[in-house]
């Protein structure tokens, strides 16, 4: 005898609820979204489409800090730690560990010359 499973189809409501759940979670669980889509195992595609149809956001800055400021990081093998592009077009380099009287006689001087 063969037995028939009938399984039904999630409705609309039943998607939308699984996928604000899903993005609650993801938000609070500090993994980017395809960190948590493979532990979750969901399709990265799915979760963008069902994000944006719920929040109107496309992109992954709710996760980010929201901070005006960036991180730079300054490459080890240049000395050069500031260059300040002057309006005469000339470039000063100001190298790491140079002691401020130094600096402040350069300053006066390229103000005084009409460098900058």
């Amino acid at each position: 005898m063969n037995e028939t499973i009938k399984t039904e189809k999630p409705t609309k409501d039943d998607q939308q609820q699984f996928w604000q759940m899903a993005i609650e979670t993801w938000r609070e669980s500090g993994l980017s979204i395809r960190q948590f889509c493979k532990q979750e195992g969901l399709t990265e595609p799915a979760f963008y489409i069902w994000r944006k149809k719920l929040t109107g956001s496309d992109t992954e800055s709710e996760n980010l800090d929201t901070s005006p400021f960036i991180e730079v990081s300054m490459p080890r093998s240049n000395p050069t730690v500031v260059e300040l592009l002057m309006t005469s077009g000339n470039t000063l380099r100001i190298p790491a560990g140079v002691d401020s009287a130094t600096l402040t006689t350069v300053l006066s001087v390229v103000r005084a010359v009409g460098l900058c």
